[in-house]
This record gives structure tokens, C-alpha cells and sequence, in this order.
């Protein structure tokens, strides 16, 4: 069965709407985009609208459409190597690429396109092929990539049953399959290897081809994944000397086969349909449609409704259709069609799919429809604030109203039968789960219709054990390494994390996933290389954020963590959005050379900084170099201090915590991307924070100020001081003890100073779980943590002075 991620309060969708002249316009400084909604379209483009379309590497972008054809979001296809992840650009003149899929499951999106960079000549005439599944949240994973696929000709399409076994078809290689992740594949077939669309239908793999006599064709039976497959015309060999791309079955008239089938033939420039007579295929009409090559549809109303994409004559252009057969089955086709959206100048449309999470309906008297919003879902024993996941189910005959939902465990010693709780009514309904131990369970949920069909679907859980601090708890899933907070208003908070470039957007106090998240890799100078992100201040709507400038654990020299950049932020709470500013990469040897040159005042080199950032120096010292907060001084907006986990001062002793004064910070990151300006610097200001260095440090508008020390190494020291921002005053140690929170975490965030900071005021702190093993399986979020079940803990903790 399909799942759809979550309820999109859509009733049907509409079978009709004139909206023409629809171009896209795809922002040059787009943030990561938001969850996609279930029932939307996804349509994949090529092309960015900055330039001709040619045959070498084009940028590709996936464009969410509601039905009635309004462009919701653009999430653009990575475009250079890093890490995991890998490029996926396609040509901008192959009609016959880009075919889009969506997982039977309803999860994933899945693509094939090549790993190269923008601007490679030729790119259809390579090997390499870059797989990419997507999620409901947009998440792109494009660590697939297959070395010597493609072998100097097309790659068109790929899916996934399950967002690990994925099946690629291209116009050299036939279909392979492949596991996310790999750079091998299996060859299924040494002939009639030019093929075209691959998907999966009723559990049947499926391709299209106008090759050797191809049209459309099962390959092997069900899910092959192994060589030596047959790839077999269907019965009546639908659409024979025509040009088959993308088709879709439908099941209109009950039983187990399928009745009806619609196939794109692009040179024709049609939608045709075939009915089943019981033996084979029979043409039953066809709609126009301009140089269609991808297609999909789902039942509305019992009515197949149709989307088609066409790419033009040329390949460079591109409209999206709604096709409305309202013949029967058995019937010949009676179709309306309406061009929803149409391609921008310079880009191009190429295949289109139903977004993940959406519940696509092929069938008449199919059993019900269940999904969950969460194919993961995290929580702790104890604790009353635990996520819950929300669980979509549906009937078309019978309607949700008439589907009851129970739930299972696999493992009753992390969750019994009677931790699981299922509530609603109608197509929302809600998992609540309560743990009992530490580990893993996967939750089987059963939707059954009064008529005694039913349908399930999964949800891995994982939980972690109790904490007995004091305090309100909450987790902070999705990542695990957050390193600072900045308050957003409305009891939200954004969180930078130390580990990715991503900034996590957060409702203070609620369990959960983030509610968005910002991912400014494609204009951070150095791209999605790690900054180490452990600091960040904001004045008025700017937010600065900057990475560590430490070496690695390893004492490594690592250049993109003395990155200084700042966002602006539009709106506030849930609806906060961010846009990129600029950047500064000089800090770290600005530093060095200020004291160097005596800027400290304290003589050349007092501080250290160069033998502290020396290739081979561990972060992790007393005397490494390592700024862990960023804050403000009192009353400005331009001169921020920059708070020095390590070096502890002076070189001889180690005992005093660093802060260093940026006299122009606001001027850094206005200069360019990096800027140029050379950054200023005040006297430094040296306390004793009981040999501890800084981990934090915030204020509020009264200017009185919170840090959180800690030990320089990765001891678990830390401790909670005030301070009134005065230079010759020193940081009074509070009497708020910061609790053990999860083992090996580090108390790393300060959401915000109460304003007035008076005993009892609540002040939110959040730990860095990154060496945290949660769930008793030695997995950190460092070592291979399934990223779903990464998470920070948060606590509420009453202030005493």
C-alpha cells in the first residue's frame, strides 16, 4: 500500500482547472524547502532559467505543484560533490531523461540522472549515474551513484520500493539494481537493454521501450534483483510502433488485474488508453498531449485523473497537464485535458510523480489506505512529552470513518502492546507510544474496513532510557550535535548543529523533529563542507553564526571552520524564514596575526594563538584554539565578543577563559561571500571561571549575562555563571546546577537571558548529544545513528543566583 505522510484535508482532488502561463522562477539563494504535502504533484525540471538549454550538465530542481497547478516549492538537486553526497545534473536537451517515480510505499521519490558537474559537455555521452531517492521532507540522498552505468548513452529513470533497493534503466544498460548507498549494480538483462520508464506496480516490476519491438513490459516476476531476467511485452503489445514512455495501470472494474492502462507516446503526442479483455490489451482512444513523456494518476472519485508532463519538440520547454477520463472501464477514452503549469524561459519539464506521503489510489474495491507521517519515530522512558506520529488512513468505498487502526510491537521489552494507543476518528489518527526500555521495536499498524479488508504499515521505534534530572525535558530530534541556540520569539528556537551546516528550526519545550530546516551550503564559500557551527548571536533580525576555527580531534588543519556568516530572518515563531547574507572565512588567521603583532597589548604572541592553532594540535585542549560562544557587548550591535572554549590563558598557566572583542563584525559578512574586510579586534578580556573555558555565552536586553563554562578537553565539567558584561567585573558562579542529562552529552546552549534575570526565572539549556549512545547499541550520532532517531536533550531549569 502507499503512504501518505500526512493529512492534507483535501477531499478529492479537482478534476479541472484552467490556470495557464505558469513559469517557474527558482530564487538563486533558495533555503532548504519545507515538508512536502501529500496529494501534491512533483515535477522534475531541468535548467534554472539563467541560460540556454544545451546537451552538457544541467542543474535539475524539483518543483512541488499543488493539483490545481500553483508552484509550492523548489527543491534543487545537488550540484557538487561532498562527503555523502554527490552531484545529480541531466542534460539539458534529452527529452527521454528524468522520468520521476514515487515509492509504492509512498515514502520516497526516486530519479536517475548523472554525477557530474553543471556544465560537463556531452553528459548523456558518460558512465557515471547518480541515483537520488527524496522523502517527505525534502531530504535529498544522493550517495547512489553508479560508476559505469550509463556506458556513454542515456540514463532515464529509477525507483525504489523501499528507499534501499532501487531499480535504474537506461538506454544502454537495460535495468540493474542497486542498494542506497552502493556503487555497484546487478545487470537484469543482456537484451533489449535501451529501455525507458521503470517502475512498480501491484508488486510487478515494470519498463517501457520503443527498441526491438518494446513497448511496454514486465521484467522478470515481481521484484527481481538478481541476473538473467526476460523483459515481456505485455499481452496485445500496447502501444506497438508508437513511442512509449511513462504509463500507469489502473484497476477500475475490482479483481486482482489491472483493467485499464494509460501510456504516454510522446512522438504522437498523445495519452492512450487500453483496456484488458481478459487475454490482452486493447487500444480504447487517446488525449492530446503535447510531447508527453511522464504520466501518473490516481482515482478521484472512482475517476482516473491524470498528470502528464511534455518536454516540447526540442526537449527545452515543458508543460504540466491534468487528463480526466471519465469514460468507464472497458470504455473508450473520454478525456478533458487542462495545462495546469508551463515551463519557465530556459528550462525544461521531464518526468512528474505524486509527492511523497500521498496516497495514490489505482483500484476499486482496494482494501483501505494507512500511513504514517514518520517512517521513524524516537522517545525516551519517562518521559510524558514523547513525540507521537501521526497515522493517515483512508477508504474509497467506504470512506475513513469506517477503518479501525491497532497497533503491535516487535519488541515488548522496549514497548509492550499496552504502550501503544491509538486515537482519532476519521483519516487522523495519532500513534502515542510510552517505552518501557532502552532499544529498538518496530510498531506494526493495521488499518481494517468493515467489509474485512485491511492494509498496514510500519513504524521503526527507538527509545532511550530515563533521565531523573530535574527539570522539564524535552528531545530535540532530527540531528544530534546541536551547539547553540538562538530564540526566534513565539517559543520557537533555531539550533545550529556542529556536525552539518543546517540550521534546525524548533518549537522550545515540544519533542520532536524540526519544524523546518535551512541548509545555505550551495553560498557558503566553501559548500557543504562542515563549519562546525558552535556559536551564533543575533542583533535586531540578523543572526551571526560561526564555526569553531579549531583543528580536527585529530589535530588536523581544517580552513572551512573559520567561516563566519550571517542570516536575516523574515517573520518569527513557526513562521520564521532565513536568508543568506554573507561571509567571512579571515577570522581564525586574524586572530593569529593580531596577536602576533602585539594587538592584545599584552606583547607579541601572549596569547598563543599560532602554536594553539599549529597543524596537530587537538581541538580539544587547554591549549588548542576553539571558540565555543559568540555574544554581543553590552549595548552594541557592532563589537561581538568571541568566547574561547580553548586556549585557557595565560600560555604558562592555563586558567583564565578567553574572550576576544570583533570590533566591526557587522561589517565582515556585508563585504562579499567571503567578504574582504580585515576584521578589528578589542582588548581581550581574561576571568577565571574556575579553570574552566567558555561553552556559551548569552545576554539579554538589560545586558546581563549567562555563561555556561566548560572544560576545555572532553571531561563532563561544567558549570552556570552570570555576569554584568563590565570588563574588570568577574562572572559570579551561579548556584544553578547544569544536571548529568544524557551520559557523555555537553551542555553546549543557552536559548535566551530572562529579562529581568531574577532567581526563579526559567532559563532553557540544550546539550550537544553527539557522543550520547541513546539506545544501548553503541551507535552515536558520530558512528552511524539513523539520522531520524539523532537527538539533543533540552531542559527547562529555574534560575538561582
Amino acid at each position: 500500500m502507499l503512504t501518505i505522510r500526512r493529512t492534507t484535508g483535501r477531499a478529492v482532488l479537482a478534476l479541472s482547472v484552467a490556470l495557464t502561463g505558469l513559469a517557474l522562477g527558482t530564487p538563486s539563494h533558495a533555503a532548504t524547502p519545507s515538508t512536502f504535502t501529500a496529494g501534491d504533484l512533483v515535477v522534475y525540471r531541468v535548467g534554472s532559467g539563467s541560460s540556454s538549454l544545451t546537451g552538457s550538465a544541467t542543474a535539475v530542481y524539483l518543483d512541488e505543484y499543488s493539483p490545481s497547478g500553483t508552484l509550492v516549492e523548489s527543491v534543487p538537486m545537488p550540484t557538487a560533490a561532498s562527503g555523502s553526497v554527490n552531484p545529480f545534473t541531466d542534460s539539458g536537451t534529452a527529452a527521454s531523461d528524468g522520468e520521476l517515480t514515487l515509492s509504492p510505499n509512498g515514502q520516497y521519490l526516486a530519479a536517475a540522472a548523472y554525477d557530474a558537474v553543471p556544465g560537463t559537455a556531452n553528459i548523456s555521452s558518460t558512465n557515471a549515474v547518480t541515483v537520488a531517492r527524496v522523502d517527505a521532507s525534502a531530504d535529498v540522498d544522493t550517495s547512489t551513484v553508479l560508476p559505469s552505468f550509463a556506458a556513454g548513452n542515456n540514463v532515464r529513470s529509477a525507483v525504489t520500493s523501499n528507499g534501499t533497493d532501487f531499480w535504474v534503466a537506461g538506454a544502454a544498460s537495460g535495468v540493474a539494481h542497486t542498494t542506497l548507498g552502493a556503487s555497484t549494480s546487478t545487470a537484469l538483462n543482456t537484451s533489449d537493454t535501451n529501455l525507458r520508464q521503470v517502475s512498480i506496480q501491484g508488486g510487478q516490476l515494470y519498463a517501457s521501450s520503443n527498441k526491438n519491438s518494446l513497448t511496454v513490459a514486465s521484467v522478470g516476476t515481481g521484484l527481481p534483483t538478481t541476473a538473467g531476467q526476460t523483459v515481456s511485452n505485455l499481452p496485445g503489445n500496447p502501444d506497438s510502433g508508437g513511442d512509449p514512455y511513462s504509463y500507469v495501470l489502473f484497476t477500475l472494474s475490482g479483481g486482482s488485474h489491472p483493467d485499464t492502462l494509460y501510456v504516454a507516446d510522446s512522438s504522437a503526442g498523445k495519452v492512450d488508453k487500453y483496456t484488458w479483455s481478459g487475454s490482452k490489451w486493447a487500444s480504447a482512444g487517446s488525449a492530446k498531449v503535447s510531447a508527453v513523456t511522464g504520466l501518473t494518476g490516481t482515482l478521484v472519485g472512482g475517476v482516473p485523473t491524470l498528470y502528464a508532463t511534455g518536454s516540447g519538440s526540442s526537449g527545452t520547454s515543458g508543460t504540466l497537464s491534468e487528463v480526466v477520463d471519465k469514460a468507464a472501464a472497458g470504455a473508450s477514452m473520454s478525456g478533458t485535458v487542462t495545462t495546469l503549469a508551463t515551463a519557465g524561459s530556459d528550462e525544461a519539464f521531464r518526468g512528474v510523480a505524486f509527492a511523497p506521503g500521498t496516497a495514490v489510489v489505482t483500484g476499486l474495491g482496494t482494501p483501505p489506505t494507512i500511513s504514517s507521517g514518520t517512517a521513524n519515530l524516537p522517545g525516551a522512558d519517562g518521559n510524558p512529552g514523547n513525540p507521537t506520529a501521526a497515522i493517515t488512513v483512508g477508504d474509497t468505498a467506504l470512506g475513513a470513518s469506517a477503518v479501525t487502526v491497532t497497533a503491535t510491537s516487535s519488541n515488548a521489552s522496549v514497548v509492550p502492546n499496552s504502550g501503544l494507543a491509538v486515537t482519532g476518528t476519521g483519516a487522523a489518527r495519532t500513534l502515542s507510544v510510552t517505552p518501557t526500555g532502552v532499544g529498538y521495536a518496530t510498531i506494526t499498524l493495521t488499518a481494517t474496513a468493515t467489509d474485512g479488508t485491511s492494509a498496514s504499515t510500519t513504524v521503526d521505534y527507538a527509545a532511550s532510557g530515563p533521565v531523573t534530572d530535574p527539570g522539564t525535558v524535552s528531545y530535540y530530534s532530527g540531528a544530534g550535535n546541536g551547539s547553540t541556540i538562538i530564540d526566534v520569539g513565539g517559543g520557537y528556537m533555531l539550533v545550529g548543529d556542529d556536525e552539518s551546516n543546517v540550521l534546525r528550526l524548533y518549537q522550545e519545550g515540544v519533542s520532536g523533529p524540526p519544524v523546518k530546516t535551512f541548509d545555505f551550503s550551495s553560498q557558503l564559500p566553501y559548500g557543504s563542507t562542515e563549519i562546525d557551527i558552535e556559536a551564533a548571536a543575533r542583533a535586531g533580525n540578523r543572526i551571526y553564526w560561526t564555526g569553531s576555527m579549531s583543528n580536527s580531534s585529530s589535530g588536523n588543519l581544517e580552513p572551512a571552520r573559520s567561516t563566519l556568516f550571517a542570516t536575516d530572518i523574515t517573520g518569527s515563531g513557526a513562521s520564521t524564514t532565513l536568508s543568506y547574507v554573507g561571509s567571512y572565512t579571515g577570522l581564525r588567521q586574524a586572530l593569529i596575526s593580531w596577536d602576533q603583532d602585539n594587538g592584545s597589548g599584552l606583547g607579541a604572541n601572549a596569547l598563543g594563538f599560532a602554536a594553539s592553532a599549529a597543524s596537530g594540535v587537538d581541538a580539544h585542549e587547554s591549549d588548542a584554539f576553539n571558540v565555543e560562544g559568540l555574544e554581543f557587548a553590552p549595548g552594541s550591535t557592532t563589537t561581538a565578543y568571541l568566547a574561547f572554549r580553548a586556549p585557557l590563558e595565560p600560555t604558562g598557566v592555563r586558567n583564565q577563559a578567553l574572550l576576544v572583542p570583533i570590533t566591526n563584525i557587522a561589517s565582515l559578512v556585508t563585504g562579499g561571500n567571503p567578504g574582504s574586510t580585515t576584521a578589528t579586534f578589542g582588548a581581550p578580556i581574561q576571568f577565571n571561571l574556575g579553570g574552566l573555558g567558555y561553552r556559551e555565552i548569552r545576554k539579554n536586553a538589560d545586558n546581563q549575562y549567562l555563561i555556561i563554562a566548560g572544560s576545555s578537553d572532553e571531561t563532563d565539567d561544567f558549570a552556570l555563571y552570570s555576569w554584568d558584561g563590565v570588563a574588570t567585573d568577574a562572572p559570579v558562579l551561579t548556584h544553578t546546577a547544569l544536571p548529568a542529562g544524557g551520559a557523555d552529552g555537553s551542555w553546549e546552549s543557552i536559548m535566551s537571558v530572562p529579562d529581568p534575570l531574577v532567581s526563579g526565572s526559567p532559563v532553557t539549556v540544550m546539550q550537544d548529544n553527539g557522543d550520547t549512545v541513546w539506545y544501548g547499541d553503541g551507535l552515536t550520532s558520530k558512528t552511524g545513528m539513523v539520522q531520524d532517531f539523532q537527538k539533543d536533550l533540552g531542559e527547562s531549569l529555574t534560575y538561582t543566583p
